[in-house]
Order: structure tokens, then C-alpha cells, then sequence
């Protein structure tokens, strides 16, 4: 190979990095770091063991862990490194079981990075006034 070659060769390594860069963290530049993965709040006045499960779009398992909150205590799970990147929208199913006792399922769509999911133990329906042991929703940080 000659030295232009080499140099030619070099040169558009280089810029095809530089370009998959730009790509990748371009919108952190614009719009910050990734959310959470999810909270859990803990409502009540006495604490709780709470597992979570989520499952992807394939039906695997991705997160599976269990925690201890304290009374009126928040949890948060980062995002793991390999959601953090995707920009269109995903379906996962959240598994959550509270005291090994009361479980709720929920599939949950998640559009992009910057959105959370609120895990909610023993809060109150704004609708109906009533307690609900688990709750879960989406929570947009854009």
C-alpha cells in the first residue's frame, strides 16, 4: 500500500468515528443523560420488600431484583447501559410483587430514554379516593 492509500484509508476511519459518535451522543448533548429505569415510592408508613421483574418485547427477563424500601422511601433503578441508547418506542411488562404477597403485572410502553416508570406502593386513585397497594405509570423528564 502506498503512503496516500494508508493516509486515505486512516482518513476515513476516522471520520466514519467521528460521524458514530455524533450519533451516539448527540441527543445527550441536547437533551441530557437517560432517565431512570424505574421508582418505586413507598407511600406507607411501614416499609415493604419489593421485587421487580421486567421482561423486553421477546419475553426475557432483563431486570430481575428484589428491594428493601423503607417507610415513605424511593428507590431508584438506573437504566440498564443497553436501553439507554434506543430511540423508538418498546413494550416491556413490569412484574412487581410487594411482601411476597400482592402482585401487579402491567405492559408498559416506554418511548425513548427519558421516560421513567413510576412504581407506586400504596398511593391513593385520585378518581375513586381509594388506596391502591401497586400502581404503576409512565413519567416523561424531557
Amino acid at each position: 500500500m502506498g503512503n496516500n492509500t494508508k493516509k486515505l484509508v486512516i482518513s476515513g476511519i476516522t471520520i466514519l468515528v467521528f460521524i458514530l459518535v455524533l450519533y451516539l451522543f448527540l441527543p445527550f448533548i441536547f437533551m441530557g443523560s437517560a432517565a431512570p429505569f424505574f421508582v418505586i415510592h413507598n407511600h406507607d408508613v411501614k416499609g415493604h420488600e419489593v421485587a421487580v421483574e421486567v421482561f423486553d418485547q421477546q419475553n426475557k427477563s432483563i431486570i430481575n431484583e428484589t428491594y428493601s424500601l423503607e417507610s415513605e422511601g424511593d428507590f431508584s433503578q438506573a437504566r440498564p447501559l443497553s436501553l439507554r441508547f434506543h430511540r423508538e418506542k418498546r413494550e416491556y411488562i413490569f412484574k412487581v410483587t410487594m411482601d411476597k404477597q400482592i402482585t401487579s403485572t402491567v405492559k408498559i410502553e416506554i418511548p425513548h430514554s427519558h421516560t421513567l416508570v413510576d412504581i407506586w406502593l400504596y398511593s391513593k386513585n385520585y378518581e375513586s379516593g381509594e388506596i391502591v397497594p401497586i400502581s404503576m405509570e409512565t413519567e416523561s423528564i424531557v
